[in-house]
């Protein structure tokens, strides 16, 4: 059995990609040089990949197509798709082409907010944290503006913190 590893995203690239070879692998040098393999050769560039998304050990790549002739709000545009059927870049393709002679696609921006959760456990009287709920909620808006001043100056922000009691779903939820 493998044993959990505590600070892997403080471990060098080098030191996760060792970690995974040799806990997961038959054969932890060819592991290595496969995830290698995948690293851009423009240093650069790698660098970008790397701090994309934490504990990155190599890149993932798929083929890189065009499906053009999608007119969109009056202005034509040949979309990217990353994807591995061919047949998917074929039919959005397909698709452009018979709206554009259509009209193309319209698009009306409905809305912009933003909906964030927090599930937890709670068992005791629900009651009792509905009310204290009341008395903290201001202030767990207000203690967040200094993270949400900028989003606030462009009219976001926090607008609202609902508390909703999901007992008929799950106990305790």
């Amino acid at each position: 059995m493998i044993a959990p590893i505590e600070g892997f995203s403080k471990l060098t690239k080098e030191e996760k990609i060792d970690w995974i070879a040799l806990s997961y692998t038959s054969d932890p040098e060819a592991t290595k040089k496969i995830l290698k393999s995948y690293w851009n050769t423009n240093a650069d560039v790698q660098k970008l990949h790397d701090e994309f998304i934490e504990n990155t050990i190599t890149n993932y790549y798929l083929p890189l197509g065009i499906a053009p002739n999608f007119l969109i709000d009056g202005k034509l545009y040949a979309i990217p798709m990353a994807v591995e059927e061919s047949s998917v870049v074929a039919a959005a393709s397909k698709s452009a082409k018979f709206w554009l002679k259509r009209g193309g696609f319209k698009t009306t921006v409905l809305g912009t907010e933003k909906i964030g959760q927090v599930h937890f456990i709670f068992k005791g009287d629900f009651d009792k944290l509905e009310e204290f709920f009341k008395t903290v909620k201001p202030k767990l808006i207000s203690d967040a503006l200094g993270i949400t001043k900028n989003m606030n100056k462009r009219g976001g922000g926090i607008v609202d913190i609902e508390l909703r009691n999901k007992t008929a779903q799950l106990k305790d939820y």
